[in-house]
C-alpha cells in the first residue's frame, strides 16, 4: 500500500488565506466595475437631459395654438321677449253722462262694431232738440224767402240771409247729433275685454279735453294675434332681416313652442341701452301664449361667413387688435385684425387672418415678433 503525503499545517493555513484573498479581490474589481457603469450610466442619462433642455431652449417654449376656422352662416340666437296684443284699446266716454247700461264683462269676446255700453246725457239730448228745432224753423223761413223772391217781395239779401242762418242751424243740429251718437260705445276692432272699470249708474266725464281726469269704460285687446317684443344687442341688429324665423316659447311653460318671423324692425338703436327693437308677428289663435307674458325666442339670423379665432387669441393695444400667428417655421408673427363681431367665446375678423393659420391663445407681454415657439395645439371644450 502507498503511504499518503501529509501537508504540514502551516502550508494548509496559507493556501486557505489565498483563496480569502482572492475571492475578496474579486468582489472588490465587481463592485468597482459596477459602480463606474452605474456612474456612467447617470453620466450619459444627465447628458441627455441636458441635451434635451438645450433643445427645447433652442426650440422656443411651449405655447398653446389654435387653428383659426370659418363661421357657419346662420346662428342662433335665444332672447326673453314680451308678447302684447296685436292691438289694444280702452275706450273713454267722449261726451259726459250716466253710464245707462254695459253689455260686455271681462274675458267676453266681442266683433267689430259691437255696442259695448250705453251712456245717457239728458243736457246733450235737449241741446240737439233745441238746434234740431232751430234748424227746422229756419229752414222753413229760408225756403218762404225763396218763394216770395221769385215774385219780388223780399230782396235777394234777404233770402241769402235766411239761407246762411238756415245751413247754420243745420250744421250745429248736425253737430250735436254726432256726438248724440257718441253715447253709444262700440267695439273698434274685434276682440276680448280684458278691463271693465266702469257699471251702470256712473257718471263719466268726457274725455275728449281731459283723458288723464276721465274715467275709462273698458279695454278690448287682440289676443288672437300677438306682438312679440325683442331687443337685439348691436352685434345681431346689422344682421337681422324681415322675414327670419324664430320659435318662440312660453317662458314658464318651454315644451309650448309656435313659429313665427321677423315683421318689424325699429331701424335705430336705442341710445340708453344700444339695442336695437324687433317685433314678430304670433298667429295665437290657440291661446297658447297668454298675452302680456314673457316668452323665450330662438332667432335664426343669417350672417356671413367669416374667420374667427377663440376669444383669447386677441391682443389689444390701444385702439387696434392683434393676434399672434405661428408660421410654418413656428416663428410667432403679429398680424393685425379687424374685428367684426364677438359673442365673448368666439372673435370674427373681416381681415387680416386667413382660415387655417394657427394662432397663439394667450400671447402675454413679452412674446415678441420672430420668437421661436413651440405650438402645442389646445383641446377645445
Amino acid at each position: 500500500m502507498g503511504r499518503r503525503e501529509e501537508i504540514p499545517m502551516n502550508e494548509r493555513g496559507f493556501t486557505s488565506r489565498s483563496r480569502l484573498f482572492l475571492a475578496g479581490g474579486l468582489l472588490v474589481l465587481l463592485a468597482v466595475a459596477l459602480v463606474a457603469l452605474l456612474l456612467g450610466s447617470r453620466h450619459s442619462q444627465v447628458r441627455g437631459e441636458l441635451q434635451a433642455r438645450q433643445a427645447a431652449l433652442t426650440a422656443g417654449p411651449r405655447v398653446p395654438v389654435a387653428i383659426a376656422g370659418r363661421s357657419t352662416a346662420q346662428r342662433n340666437v335665444v332672447l326673453s321677449g314680451e308678447a302684447r296684443p296685436f292691438a289694444e284699446v280702452t275706450l273713454y266716454a267722449k261726451v259726459s253722462g250716466y253710464l245707462r247700461e254695459i253689455h260686455v264683462d271681462k274675458g267676453d269676446r266681442v266683433n267689430r262694431g259691437q255696442l259695448l255700453a250705453q251712456l245717457e246725457s239728458p243736457e246733450l239730448d235737449r241741446q240737439y232738440d233745441a238746434a234740431a228745432a232751430d234748424a227746422r224753423t229756419k229752414r222753413l223761413f229760408a225756403d218762404r224767402e225763396r218763394l216770395l223772391i221769385k215774385d219780388g217781395v223780399v230782396a235777394r239779401q234777404d233770402y241769402d240771409n235766411a239761407e246762411a242762418a238756415a245751413q247754420s242751424a243745420e250744421a250745429t243740429a248736425a253737430g250735436l247729433k254726432s256726438q248724440k251718437g257718441y253715447e253709444a260705445l262700440r267695439a273698434p276692432f274685434s276682440g276680448t275685454v280684458t278691463a271693465r272699470f266702469a257699471d251702470p249708474g256712473a257718471l263719466l266725464q268726457s274725455a275728449a279735453a281731459n283723458q288723464t281726469a276721465a274715467q275709462p269704460v273698458v279695454t278690448i285687446s287682440q289676443t288672437d294675434r300677438l306682438r312679440v317684443y325683442v331687443y337685439l344687442d348691436q352685434r345681431n341688429a346689422a344682421v337681422v332681416r324681415k322675414g327670419d324665423r324664430a320659435v318662440i316659447a312660453d317662458a314658464t311653460r318651454p315644451e309650448v313652442k309656435l313659429s313665427a318671423s321677423v315683421t318689424r324692425i325699429s331701424g335705430a338703436l336705442d341710445l340708453k341701452s344700444r339695442t336695437l327693437l324687433v317685433e314678430l308677428d304670433l298667429d295665437n289663435r290657440t291661446g297658447a301664449i297668454p298675452a302680456g307674458g314673457f316668452v323665450q325666442v330662438n332667432l335664426t339670423l343669417t350672417a356671413p361667413s367669416q374667420v374667427q379665432v377663440p376669444a383669447e387669441a386677441l391682443l389689444v393695444k390701444g385702439e387696434r387688435s392683434y393676434v399672434a400667428v405661428v408660421d410654418n417655421d413656428n416663428r410667432v408673427r403679429f398680424r393685425e385684425v379687424a374685428v367684426a363681431d364677438s359673442d365673448g367665446t368666439m372673435v370674427r375678423s373681416s381681415t387680416g387672418l386667413r382660415e387655417g393659420e394657427r394662432v397663439v391663445l394667450n400671447p402675454g407681454s413679452g412674446m415678441s415678433e420672430g420668437q421661436l415657439v413651440q405650438p402645442a395645439e389646445a383641446s377645445r371644450k
